[in-house]
């Protein structure tokens, strides 16, 4: 959930490359049942990412929406990892668009992962995002 739609996908659309695939308001029926709302109002907007995922963004319109601690250690806080073939090239491409949580991409020291580069950002929102590329030969689930 995000507070401002239009300017999720702005960022979004920046950071990832491309637009919204869908952008459509949601107006009170089915999706309140869903999500246990009954007057329901929802502005969404849905990217499509590699292997068949989609990236949906939404921005309740009813009932409306209360800001809460964003930090990524906090209970019911979630982050999106999306894996990259070149992290040095995408930090230098969002450097100044993005709030990257270290100086630069850190290497991966031990573990399945040894070897390879991440990085933490926030959007917009302060929605934490990690960019991953994979050590070489991709990770041992073996460690």
């Amino acid at each position: 959930a995000v507070s401002d739609l239009d300017r999720s996908v702005e960022w979004y659309t920046r950071f990832l490359g491309e637009g919204p695939v869908l952008r459509k308001v949601w107006e009170p029926g089915y999706v309140g049942e869903i999500v246990g709302y009954p007057e329901c109002s929802l502005d969404c907007a849905i990217w499509r990412l590699p292997n068949n995922t989609l990236l949906e963004l939404i921005q309740y319109l009813a009932p409306p929406p209360a800001r809460v601690d964003m930090e990524t250690y906090n209970v019911g806080n979630a982050h999106l990892c999306l894996e990259t073939e070149d992290i040095e090239a995408d930090y230098e491409r969002l450097r100044g668009h993005a709030e990257f949580r270290s100086a630069e991409p850190v290497e991966i020291p031990w573990g399945p992962y040894k070897g390879g580069r991440v990085c933490y950002l926030r959007d917009p929102d302060g929605i934490s995002v990690e960019l991953m590329q994979q050590p070489p030969g991709g990770p041992n689930l073996e460690d």
